[in-house]
């Protein structure tokens, strides 16, 4: 070896002290290139960066190595204890567990995984972290515990843990856990839905409780109501009457005089929205674009368009959701809300689309899935229209509409693809939205009851009023001089949306004008079907009758008949004649009921 400036002297820290190694005259070229296996190390210099203060040099690849290479962060912050929570990390660590888990940094709880490299928190609570997702074993249930697993009180919940830690105060916290899992024993909810409104509500109110620095629940006063409210003044009226009542359902459980706390004046007035749905323009220009979004994504629309059920339902629809009977296909679903089964027939091409979802979910998560639609993660707008970052998760898609992945697509579909409505709007997307559309698309073609089985509502009213009104240009084609103008039995005004449609179609057909004196004199409109008999069957008894819908435009009438009834009251009273007597009482006891609500409405 050529004599250097610096000798290749390496220092090595031994249990007597110091080593030193003098490589120019110690090494006899014994040693092989780890890298080609095929050199050898020829060449030795000193290095100012390496610990020991040399690095060998293979005479064959060029390659170097030094005396004490760095340790790899994944072997020395190697967490032996602590298995990958991402299920479609299959491969197993040095122990054998499942994944390779190393500290990340010089944070303690962040943790990354060698094999998937996904990186999470290892203390993480949250209902979305990646450490509760595979925590499938259901621990026994404690009280003291600021996580509860709701899969103690429902079989299928929407989210599985409900957690308090943002019950800062620590009287207050305990007495919303108290009254929480009194109301999960008596299991007065079906679905976990209102137990995370209620303790969102009281969360809100926590922070009310906190500032204001109350020591007890007798602390609790009108103030502290009134300041809530000010933290809900952006919410809209039907959201703070539900919290103002979530509320109130918890101070009566405290035992405090509610009435002082809530008055009736603070439930703001709910105006009923119309429904909103996707018109045909939209529809269709979304139904052509959607070749250029991911299949199993388009697929999610597609059928979830078709069924018309919540979006709750169809995130959780069995993966074994398609049924025959008698020959014909069916998709069958549960409803939450409902807490009743739903099926609706099936066609070809849905059951296509049905299939090849299936043989897509097995290929991706295998046998023991059993949802026919999936999360996603990494779903970036950038990566419109391919979508190739995106990973699938073996779990049922987020109910919430900014975060269910073919809510987001449809909504980054529309705003790339410019698309636009009949008037010429960007349309909001939502993922109730599929529901009302293809209600009225239903309601359009084939009538109200259609909808209604289709929707699997007890009232048509419900469809009618919520889901599938006529458009303005089927209103305009009716003529409806009466539309403002009738009467509910409660003496309410009575909108056009809740009648029948086939007095929609032919008024004329459920009016009850008779003029046969004295005693069949009957003005209205019923709302019972004019092709089926009356099961009353008797015209004196209209008035009184559920079904009987009584008129401003005919007001003149009635007073002229209630005069008219008067009179023969007291005549037959006089002569003594009880058929008659009995027959004008009760004429004139059922208009009394309405008649004078009906003056004040004719006079608005």
């Amino acid at each position: 070896m050529v004599k250097r400036k610096y000798q290749p002297i390496s220092i090595h820290q031994t249990s007597h002290g110091k080593l030193e190694v003098n490589w120019q005259h110690e090494y006899n070229d014994e040693f092989s290139c780890p890298y080609c296996e095929v050199g050898k190390f020829r060449s030795i210099r000193r290095s100012q960066g390496s610990v020991c203060k040399i690095v060998l040099h293979c005479n064959h690849c060029k390659k170097r190595t030094f005396l004490t290479n760095s340790v790899p962060g994944y072997i020395h912050k190697y967490l032996p204890n602590i298995e990958c929570p991402n299920p479609l990390c299959y491969k197993l660590g040095h122990d054998g567990q499942k994944g390779w888990i190393y500290k990340l940094g010089s944070k303690l709880n962040h943790c990354q995984c060698r094999f998937c490299k996904i990186t999470f928190k290892s203390d993480s609570t949250y209902h979305n972290s990646w450490i509760n997702i595979e925590k499938d074993k259901l621990a026994p249930f404690c009280f003291d515990d600021d996580n509860w697993d709701l899969r103690h009180y429902f079989d299928k919940p929407y989210q599985k843990t409900l957690n308090f830690d943002g019950f800062h105060i620590l009287w207050y916290r305990r007495e919303v856990k108290r009254y929480i899992y009194h109301l999960l024993k008596s299991k007065v909810f079906n679905s976990d839905s209102s137990i995370r409104m209620k303790c969102f509500t009281l969360k809100q109110f926590g922070r009310v409780i906190k500032n204001c620095n109350f020591k007890n629940k007798s602390d609790i006063n009108r103030k502290a109501v009134l300041s809530f409210l000010d933290d809900c003044k952006s919410n809209k009226s039907i959201t703070i009457n539900q919290k103002l009542a979530n509320l109130r359902d918890f101070l009566e459980w405290l035992d405090l005089e509610v009435t002082d706390l809530i008055r009736s004046r603070d439930f703001p007035k709910v105006s009923q929205n119309d429904a909103v749905w996707l018109d045909e323009v939209t529809r269709q220009a979304i139904e052509h674009k959607l070749d250029k979004i991911p299949a199993n994504i388009a697929r999610h629309y597609i059928i979830q368009k078709y069924i018309a059920a919540r979006p709750g339902d169809v995130c959780h629809l069995c993966f074994d959701c398609l049924i025959e009977e008698n020959s014909k296909w069916y998709i069958k679903f549960f409803q939450q809300k409902s807490q009743r089964w739903h099926q609706i027939l099936a066609n070809r091409e849905i059951r296509k689309e049905i299939e090849e979802q299936q043989h897509w979910i097995r290929d991706t998560f295998g046998e023991n899935y059993s949802y026919l639609f999936c999360q996603f993660r990494n779903l970036q707008p950038t990566d419109y229209p391919y979508f190739s970052n995106i990973k699938p998760l073996p779990k049922p898609p987020n109910v919430d509409a900014d975060k269910n992945p073919m809510v987001r697509i449809i909504r980054i579909l529309i705003e790339r693809e410019n698309i636009r409505d009949i008037n010429g709007q960007k349309p909001h997307f939502t993922g109730k939205i599929t529901r009302s559309s293809r209600l009225q698309e239903v309601r359009t073609k084939y009538g109200m009851e259609a909808a209604r089985l289709y929707a699997d509502h007890q009232s048509s009213r419900t469809t009618f009023v919520h889901y599938a009104p006529p458009t303005t240009e089927q209103v305009a084609s009716v003529d409806l001089p009466f539309q403002e103008l009738l009467m509910n039995p409660e003496n309410k005004f009575l909108p056009w949306q809740s009648l029948p449609e086939s007095l929609l179609k032919n008024p004329k057909s459920h009016e009850l004008d008779l003029e046969i004196a004295p005693r069949l004199i009957v003005y209205g409109h019923c709302a019972l079907d004019p092709k089926i008999p009356c099961p009353i069957n008797l015209f004196p008894k209209c008035y009184g009758c559920s079904s009987f819908r009584p008129s401003t435009s005919k007001l003149p009438l009635y007073e002229r008949q209630y005069q008219g009834e008067q009179k023969r009251l007291a005549e037959a009273e006089k002569a003594g004649a009880s058929l008659a007597f009995e027959e004008a009482k009760a004429t004139i006891e059922a208009m009394d009921k309405w008649l004078s609500e009906l003056r004040s409405l004719a006079n608005e």
